[in-house]
């Protein structure tokens, strides 16, 4: 998560964790799903190198498991959560999982050197949202990519504009950093729409794919 209170979104999350998979279940969270398909339909297979940002309790790793049938993965984990890295480790769900604030390209570079050029797709299902990830997050995503690897991510097209999300993706198409490959568009928490959830209610989100280059 990538937030300038790291307590503050740690704490959010920690007390998320205890009922996070049924709360967004019943509201209809399809932006895991949507994150392993387009992996799938990108060449995801057993052997791909992932590296999931902003993990949670590692929903995108149930799916790839679920639609390719193995479950055999070789998924890194990051996120800022002891709550929700507790989870995914309770569900063996990555082959690593680290604890630490994205959108800082510099200490990423720095201190987990070990990730750059490493992954053949990175995903982040819920990472782009207000309070959560700036633009800065992108070059994280390429440094950790192969030269040919899939970044996909989905954000709320209403953050689209006022959190830069297009602008950030832009300016790197036109510095010759990735190329857009697609996105698509679907409801998110559609289940809301008749029966409200708390704050929970339908919005339209999107699904992209990068190739970097």
């Amino acid at each position: 998560m990538c937030i300038r209170d790291r307590d503050t979104i740690s704490a959010k999350y920690d007390e998320l964790c205890r009922n996070y998979e049924e709360v967004y279940n019943s509201v209809g969270w399809p932006d895991p799903v949507q994150c392993a398909e387009k992996s799938i339909e990108h060449g995801y297979t057993a052997d791909s190198e992932v590296l999931d940002m902003g993990c949670g309790a590692g929903l995108v790793v149930d799916y790839l498991k679920e639609k390719t049938g193995t479950d055999t993965v070789k998924v890194v984990g990051i996120d800022a959560s002891d709550g929700m890295i507790k989870k995914a480790e309770e569900k063996g769900a990555y082959t690593d999982i680290r604890n630490f604030l994205l959108c800082n390209p510099e200490n990423f570079r720095t201190n987990h050197a070990d990730l750059i050029g490493k992954f053949d797709f990175v995903t982040a299902s819920g990472l782009l949202a207000e309070g959560h990830a700036t633009p800065d997050v992108f070059d994280e995503m390429i440094d950790a990519l192969k030269v040919g690897g899939y970044a996909i991510f989905t954000s709320r097209v209403e953050y689209l504009e006022p959190l830069n999300y297009q602008k950030g993706m832009d300016e790197r198409v036109e510095a010759g950093k990735w190329e857009f490959i697609k996105k698509e568009e679907y409801e998110k928490y559609s289940k809301a729409k008749d029966c409200p959830l708390g704050r929970f209610k339908p919005v339209i989100s999107e699904v992209f794919v990068f190739k970097k280059l």
